[in-house]
């Protein structure tokens, strides 16, 4: 059975004593925590495909990087683009049907079940991008156990096996309140990460998605 936690952030109050709602919030107004989050949720689960762009970074020990993240999402099918030096030039990841194609800018191809398996043999970083379909929408997956809500309705954290996922920041997006900014950090002692020379450099990731744009949203 999962733990559902429901705790309220402390708010940061505006100088001046200033309690007006943001623009995005005030549809929201009178209604309690619980009533928010589940307009909150109902709303987000309606998003089926979208394409994103932002920023992906990596790291564990010393090491890290930062790649430029194109993402486009229909149903079960993602095209997955990075550039820079996290993806050590351009790395495409399409995945549809259980299967997953990773081919870079060297003319590599590396196939696997799902875009974590094969970003993970060509990086060596663990991103698990099947989860991220759901916190990308700042909502939990099914095998969340346990969350946390602000007083907005508003998913700030959860717990979802080795994985903890805080949320930074949120945006509207047309009649939506989407993450910005999200920070996903992995349990300690669960995952081994080497470097390209199969050298250990740690066993925490942390990784940050800062999203600057949605796109192409549709419902259904």
């Amino acid at each position: 059975m999962h733990l559902f936690r429901w705790i309220a952030l402390v708010l940061v109050l505006i100088p001046y004593g200033c309690t007006t709602a943001p623009p995005y919030l005030e549809d929201r107004e009178g209604l309690t925590m619980k009533e928010r989050w589940a307009l909150q949720k109902n709303a987000n689960q309606a998003i089926s495909e979208w394409q994103i762009k932002g920023k992906l970074s990596v790291k564990a020990g010393a090491k890290g990087g930062a790649s430029t993240l194109r993402w486009s999402y229909a149903d079960t099918a993602q095209h997955i683009q990075l550039y820079g030096p996290l993806g050590g030039g351009r790395v495409i990841v399409d995945v549809e049907q259980g299967q997953a194609i990773l081919k870079d800018s060297k003319g590599q191809v590396i196939e696997g079940t799902s875009a974590e398996e094969v970003l993970y043999e060509r990086l060596g970083w663990h991103v698990p991008f099947d989860e991220l379909a759901q916190w990308s929408r700042g909502l939990p997956d099914v095998d969340s156990t346990e969350i946390e809500i602000d007083e907005d309705g508003l998913l700030r954290r959860l717990q979802h096996d080795i994985w903890e996922v805080e949320y930074l920041e949120y945006s509207r997006v047309d009649s939506f309140l989407l993450p910005k900014r999200l920070e996903i950090i992995s349990e300690p002692g669960k995952l081994k990460t080497y470097d390209r020379k199969g050298n250990y450099i740690g066993d925490q990731l942390r990784i940050i998605v800062i999203i600057s744009r949605w796109n192409d949203i549709v419902e259904g």
